[in-house]
């Protein structure tokens, strides 16, 4: 069989590429494995609304916060001892809005724009997940899957000790998880992808009006139930767990951790065997306490 033909029909069963969202989650077909040897960049256009820190880790009670995020992500596979393993660097550019009530006068921050802290991703195979070249890969049939997770974040974003609300945090975080794969069904369309992930937070000692602030882990479980209606178009439901993560500010608890289930949709299509794109809306479905939030995401994926 020629190469060329290989290669279409490879990039026909990935149906979109993988994407990575900096504050809503890895997003739908970011877990099944993909042929070693690609290279990926995903450029996406994000929209939040509620009362959340841009990154979504620090429930803010009293604010508001609006955040237009534009993260570019590039994407590697390859292998290590045989396993399959992917590399995900991402870079978001975002405009904040933000007003939060302290106790004392309303704080206003207006269009705040610049770089939040940039991610480091990696996904090494577990179960099921070889290192497989092109042709090998597209003779491989659907079956379970498990990759292990390792991430962090690098203090590096647009951050003022002077402003409650910032785009950067000045601080490392570090993710530990495990993402699976299940695909289900005669012809194996409908798949059930998750990631279950705990992440852990080093102290800020630059704030305004406090010396330390240190946040409890937060963990966070991302599912998408997705189906391929066509060789090209593929729809998801999405729902993401998040409990944890309260934060301490001088040794006194903010009474703000997070327990909220978010749901929302993803439609998503394959415009070319190099080119896809998915769109996907969330909000909030159940929640304990005063958690707010919304999202709107579209993303493009071009493999070379």
């Amino acid at each position: 069989m020629k190469t060329r033909p290989i290669r279409a029909l490879a990039l026909a069963l990935l149906l979109a590429l993988p994407a990575v969202g900096h504050a809503q989650g890895d997003g739908p077909h970011s877990q099944p494995l993909l042929p070693k040897g690609m290279n990926i960049l995903a450029p996406m256009f994000l929209t939040l609304s509620g009362n959340f820190n841009p990154q979504q880790t620090v429930l803010v009670p009293g604010a508001s916060v609006d955040v237009i995020a534009v993260p570019l992500t590039y994407i590697r596979t390859f292998g290590i001892g045989g396993r399959f393993a992917r590399l995900f660097l991402t870079a978001p550019f975002a405009t904040l809005d933000a007003r939060a009530d302290i106790g004392g006068p309303q704080l206003i921050e207006r269009e705040r724009t610049g770089f939040m802290d940039p991610l480091v991703t990696m996904h090494v195979g577990l179960i099921g997940a070889p290192a497989l070249a092109l042709p090998e890969f597209a003779k491989r049939p659907k079956a379970f899957q498990m990759v292990g997770i390792l991430g962090t974040t690098i203090p590096i974003g647009t951050y003022d000790p002077d402003r409650l609300i910032n785009l950067g945090t000045n601080r490392w975080s570090f993710r530990l998880g495990v993402g699976t794969v299940l695909p289900f069904g005669e012809k194996k369309r409908t798949a059930w992808e998750s990631a279950n992930s705990g992440f852990f937070f080093t102290p800020n000692t630059d704030l305004l009006l406090a010396d330390e602030r240190s946040q409890d882990p937060l963990f966070v479980s991302e599912n998408h139930l997705t189906h391929n209606f066509t060789p090209k178009l593929w729809g998801s439901a999405d729902l993401r767990w998040q409990i944890g993560g309260e934060t301490t500010t001088d040794g006194e608890p903010d009474d703000n951790l997070t327990n909220i289930l978010g749901g929302g949709i993803s439609l998503g299509y394959q415009f070319t065997p190099h080119l896809s794109g998915y769109g996907g809306y969330g909000l909030i479905l159940a929640k304990k306490g005063d958690a707010e939030e919304s999202m709107f995401r579209f993303q493009l994926a071009w493999s070379f």
